[in-house]
């Protein structure tokens, strides 16, 4: 082919570039008919149960909420400290987070394409041993008094199993549920706000009867073995996967035997059919067939740029002033240390809710009023972005009136949102890019949480300390204000920014398929910049890399343009 031999020339000479390029091109896994019949089983090597998909969502929910024990480490700080300097205020273990946050989103950026390449079962063994292996480095560190070795262990070791971990039930639940994308990504995700509000009451009873060293050992264990076991049920779909009239990219097909495939779950839960409820058939293309992109021509679309730096926008406030949320009751208003906990327990269900309801929501207006699936995922952010700047815009007035009723309910609500963007964005990436870049995609955008974890949790303290009280004035009445009230003002642009963002996200087939950059607004052509430097989406309709061996390739798009 032409096409396939232009690409070959113009191949870097650079051996570093060409090994950067191949990792970062994925092409679908393809099975073996052997490898087909071992995976309609749950258990690979014995016939004795059959799998279907609804498995997965058990197993995902399980291994996010072991990697929500990540959230919870606010609860290690104070201990280690103690323990290995004398002191709790010596402020060095709140470290091995920010590591571990730097980690997390690293590791799922540069294994997003490994894991698309060998399959989330294969991802979650790797991350789940090196996460065992860390717990143990820093169960040891502790034993013998080595902050260093907390870090490397929870922090270098920990971050990098826990962000493998967290990608890899998401990418598997993309493929398997195209009719049900914003439920798949919201359930497993909300494992994660689960986890966060289960294990912050368990690891101080543990330190308590176990000792610090122990409790890492046991944690490690009883985490890493639980990860381990969920990884029987991960694997991807078969061959021309589909269910509900749609394959794994959300193409509409049509079967020869449709009926076939109309199999109810108890059914094989009654014994009468040995193979998974969705059978693989052949599927014939019809209208509608969504964008086909490579990984490379996905990254380098200005959607992503822009999806990008709206996520940072709609998580930065979560990241740096929501793990506050205690002292920030007691600075503020001057609550108990009780209730600053009690308020944190809450606003992690508020956390999980979000995480659960919003993706679901935007499935309900795809399926209901047959909005445009990326345009339903847009206007998720558009409301939580909307609902952050307001939030953040009259925080001050509330702070300054004492309202502390009102306080907590904006702040659940915020966090509500910040929850919802953890839940959408692995479908709205599905959505805009593929099922077969969802791995690598979710992890190189899960990099803005850790920037914003690490970056904007520097920032915050910085500005924070600039402005707090001496502590001879700490209990006067209004003397944290400036301090807080400060970091609202940056926050506030950078929501401001990202809202900006969110609107020249391309969610319009037509927009994404010209030539250049095209950008409309209810249908009418705002800008058309027709060169190709502009990062087009152009002749990614049949992309060569994104092409399944048995997939469609048509280029056809939806003739319903959404509003934006």
């Amino acid at each position: 082919m032409a096409g396939a031999g232009a690409e070959k020339e113009a191949e870097p000479r650079n051996i570093f570039l060409r090994l950067l390029i191949k990792h970062w091109t994925v092409k679908e896994i393809v099975k073996s008919p052997a490898q087909e019949e071992r995976e309609k089983y749950l258990f690979l090597y014995w016939k004795g149960i059959p799998f279907n998909r609804w498995m997965l969502f058990a197993s995902s929910f399980l291994i996010q909420f072991c990697c929500g024990s990540l959230y919870s480490w606010s609860n290690f700080n104070a201990p280690i400290d103690d323990l290995i300097y004398g002191t709790i205020t010596a402020n060095k273990a709140p470290n091995t987070f920010y590591i571990a946050v730097g980690m997390f989103g690293t590791t799922a950026m540069i294994l997003g394409p490994w894991l698309e390449r060998h399959g989330p079962r294969l991802g979650l063994l790797l991350g789940s041993t090196v996460f065992g292996v860390g717990q143990g480095v820093a169960a040891l560190s502790l034993h013998k008094k080595s902050i260093v070795g907390v870090y490397i262990g929870y922090g270098v070791l920990g971050g990098f199993g826990l962000g493998l971990n967290y990608i890899s039930p998401v990418s598997a639940l993309q493929k398997f549920f195209p009719d049900f994308r914003g439920v798949a990504s919201g359930f497993a995700v909300a494992g994660f706000g689960a986890g966060s509000i289960v294990w912050s009451k368990v690891y101080l009873p543990m330190i308590n009867r176990f000792q610090l060293p122990e409790t890492f050992a046991i944690l490690g264990a009883v985490l890493a073995g639980t990860m381990l076991c969920c990884s029987v049920v991960m694997r991807t779909p078969p061959n021309n996967f589909t269910v509900g009239g749609l394959n794994v990219r959300g193409q509409r097909v049509a079967h020869e035997h449709e009926h076939e495939n109309e199999l109810e779950l108890d059914q094989v839960r009654d014994g009468k059919e040995s193979h998974d409820v969705e059978k693989s058939a052949l599927p014939v293309a019809v209208a509608g067939t969504p964008i086909v992109m490579s990984l490379i021509q996905s990254l380098r679309s200005p959607d992503f740029f822009f999806m990008y730096l709206m996520f940072f926008a709609n998580q930065i406030f979560g990241l740096v002033a929501l793990s506050r949320l205690s002292n920030m009751a007691q600075d503020l208003f001057g609550q108990s240390k009780n209730e600053g906990a009690n308020v944190v327990s809450i606003n992690g269900v508020f956390n999980c809710l979000g995480r659960l309801c919003l993706p679901m929501l935007a499935d309900l207006a795809i399926k209901t009023l047959k909005t445009n699936p990326p345009f339903a995922r847009k206007l998720v952010f558009l409301f939580n972005l909307v609902v952050q700047v307001v939030i953040v815009a009259i925080l001050p007035h509330l702070i300054n009136r004492g309202n502390y009723d009102g306080f907590r309910g904006v702040m659940w609500t915020l966090t509500f949102t910040y929850g919802g963007g953890f839940g959408t964005i692995p479908c709205f990436l599905t959505d805009m890019f593929g099922p077969y870049n969802i791995g690598a995609l979710h992890g190189m955008i899960l990099t803005a949480w850790s920037i914003g974890g690490v970056g904007g949790g520097l920032g915050f303290t910085s500005v924070f300390d600039r402005h707090k009280p001496s502590a001879a004035d700490a209990k006067v009445p209004g003397a944290f204000d400036k301090a807080y009230e400060s970091n609202f003002h940056w926050i506030l642009a950078v929501l401001v920014v990202g809202l900006a963002m969110l609107f020249f996200v391309r969610t319009d087939p037509v927009d994404r398929t010209a030539p250049g950059y095209r950008f409309s607004v209810l249908g009418k052509k705002i800008v058309h910049f027709k060169g190709a430097r502009f990062g087009s989406d152009h002749h990614a309709v049949a992309g060569a890399d994104a092409v399944h061996p048995q997939a469609p390739t048509s280029s056809k798009v939806d003739s319903v343009a959404s509003p934006m």
